[in-house]
């Protein structure tokens, strides 16, 4: 090609326009630039570009080419699910590490770009639970709960827990609704009833489950006075029984206080002062136990308390030792020294306490069933009790936790009867065994009669997601009621061997096995067992101070808070990551403490 100067040289020219280009040894980035913006202009699709090998985990090899939208997608994603801040993608470094270690095409995404990836993908993920739950054809259980942000501002979490097509338990935020007015149960049901309505799914609600709150007690009331479920279905509620729990455990806590104080004050004076530890240190390694710091617990969190002590345990004479000896030398009033009393206190408390503390983890289990697990903690619990009533140091505690326990369950909820007795192992004369231990005998007789009502409606209030129109389910009903209860009978009576002996049952599996045996039963034990009893996973059962969304959430609009939150639980739910049910992370922090011999440092560092 003849060159501006009328020499002959090497010039690259457009297909597509006009346009011609240098040729040189300093690169062809020029050209590319060109290229992206000629092609599409002119009808063209890139197809130059080189593939790469993308191994996966299970071994396999695919080709891999880079595309900006998809990278968006998983980016937004990615902030959602890790509570990110929006302007994530903003961040230089981050830039730089992906560009120069990942991914050199990676380009740079705005806030506001992310912002809008977000809505879209909220979006596109709502529609697409919307169409898994009406294809389903299934009832819902429902639990909700209040948020509060630092902002002021909080907001009401509806969440549903439903059965996929092959029976396995699923949850999903259904709506998290900002809570602009008084928390009345007016405006309780009125937010809860525009999530229904949003999914379409009015008439399919089985339960709800929510805490002790008296607002929302009378929310419930609410649903029933407006005939929701409309079609006259059974209509489940129950307190969150983790709730009840912490409750019960935070009335003995009061009743020890003093003898817990004392501890938690010994080990925060030790660890208040670096020298002070340091002759702490040459004290354990005098007494042949590996030098450790204590972590104080956190009063809203009773586990935190439980860890506190059962970490101190193995310590207690090392730790009275040097801490009367220290109260000692400053002329501290003996009264402030430990006792005996004390650590016997703390170690019977700590027994005591691992079964409330196992109750929790169990019942806020996400992807097992949680109604038919209640009994069975209530039982243990009230066996604990009934242990310890008599012991002359725990006994003030445990007659102050029993009362608790009476005040909410001296009338056992009628789900958690109708769970205990589908399950093959224990039926209704299992039932009654749990009762007496519990010491609700006279409970026998109603739960008998509730049994026997809810039989001859069962088709009606617990299959309502089977019913295609109101007069098909009536006529149904009308021709189940005699083979239903006979359906009844028969499954009382059977033996099932193969499960009888099984300490570990996984009731939906048995039930699906059978369906077609049981076609009424199966139905009823589907609904009954996707009911939860709690409406918290763990780590926020074992606290006082509610839910709260993180401060760098708080200044968003409401509608952007509930895109990060639904979006973040549906990804977790796809990979089945919501049920944590032990905080790793708050058992690290008491446990790691111990000191590394060369530096007299913590291998996890914490300030008493």
């Amino acid at each position: 090609m003849r060159l501006p100067d009328g020499s002959i040289g090497p010039r690259a020219k457009c297909k597509f326009c006009p346009k011609d280009y240098s040729s040189s040894r300093n690169g062809t980035g020029h050209l590319r630039r060109h290229m992206l913006k000629c092609m599409p202009a002119h009808g063209q699709v890139d197809t130059t570009t080189q593939t790469q090998l993308q191994r996966h985990p299970d071994g396999s090899v695919t080709t891999w080419r880079y595309d900006p939208e998809h990278a968006r997608n998983c980016l937004a994603l990615f902030i959602a699910q890790t509570d990110q801040p929006i302007n994530f993608a903003d961040n230089v470094f981050f830039q730089e590490l992906i560009t120069s270690a990942f991914c050199p095409q990676f380009q740079p995404v705005s806030r506001t770009t992310t912002r809008n990836d977000l809505i879209r993908l909220f979006g596109s993920a709502r529609d697409d639970l919307n169409a898994e739950l009406h294809s389903l054809n299934v009832s819902v259980a429902l639990t909700s709960d209040i948020w509060n942000a630092c902002s002021k501002q909080d907001y009401l979490c509806v969440t549903g827990h439903y059965l996929n097509s092959d029976w396995k338990l699923t949850k999903r935020i259904l709506g998290f609704r900002p809570m602009d007015y008084a928390h009345t149960a007016e405006n309780i049901f009125n937010v809860i009833l525009s999530v229904l309505e949003t999914y379409e799914i009015t008439n399919r609600i089985l339960s709800i489950t929510l805490d002790n709150a008296s607002a929302n007690t009378s929310s419930i009331a609410l649903f029933v006075d407006r005939n929701i479920p409309q079609d006259g279905g059974y209509f489940f509620h129950q307190r969150c029984a983790c709730h009840i729990i912490n409750l019960v455990v935070q009335a003995g806590l009061k009743k020890v206080s003093d003898r817990v104080d004392r501890i938690r004050d010994a080990i925060s004076w030790i660890g208040s002062s670096n020298p002070r530890f340091q002759e702490f240190r040459r004290h354990c390694t005098l007494n042949n136990l590996r030098p450790r710091r204590f972590q104080t617990d956190m009063p809203v969190r009773w586990n935190s308390t439980y860890l506190m002590l059962e970490n101190c345990l193995p310590y207690d004479t090392t730790i009275s030792g040097f801490y009367n000896m220290k109260l000692a030398e400053l002329g501290r009033p003996q009264s402030e020294a430990l006792t005996p009393d004390d650590w016997y206190v703390a170690k019977v408390f700590v027994e005591f306490l691992k079964i409330f503390y196992d109750a929790t983890v169990t019942l806020s289990g996400v992807y097992y069933p949680t109604s038919c697990e209640a009994i069975h903690r209530i039982v243990e619990m009230s066996e604990a009790i009934n242990n310890y009533r008599a012991d002359e140091h725990l006994g003030i505690a445990v007659v102050a936790m029993e009362a608790k326990l009476k005040k909410y369950w001296s009338t056992i909820p009628l789900l958690y009867a109708l769970s205990i007795v589908i399950d093959p192992r224990i039926k209704l004369s299992g039932l009654e065994v749990f009762l007496e231990v519990i010491g609700l005998v006279a409970l026998k007789p109603n739960h008998q009669q509730n049994w026997r009502h809810s039989r001859s409606k069962q088709v009606g209030p617990f299959s309502n997601a089977e019913k295609k129109d109101k007069s098909a389910s009536t006529s149904s009903t009308q021709r189940s009621g005699p083979s239903s209860c006979a359906e009844l009978n028969r499954y009382l009576e059977a033996q099932f061997d193969a499960v009888e002996d099984k300490k570990e049952l996984d009731l939906l599996l048995f039930w699906k096995s059978y369906t077609h045996r049981y076609p009424v039963l199966s139905q009823l034990a589907r609904d009954l067992l996707v009911i939860p009893v709690s409406t918290v996973s763990s780590e926020q059962a074992f606290s006082t101070s509610g839910r709260i969304i993180e401060p760098r959430r708080s200044c968003l609009t409401p509608d952007m808070v509930e895109v990060l939150t639904s979006l973040r639980d549906w990804e977790h739910a796809k990979k089945r990551l919501q049920n944590q049910t032990i905080d790793n992370e708050l058992i690290q922090n008491f446990n790691n403490l111990y000191v590394d011999e060369a530096s007299g440092s913590g291998s996890n560092q914490f300030q008493n």
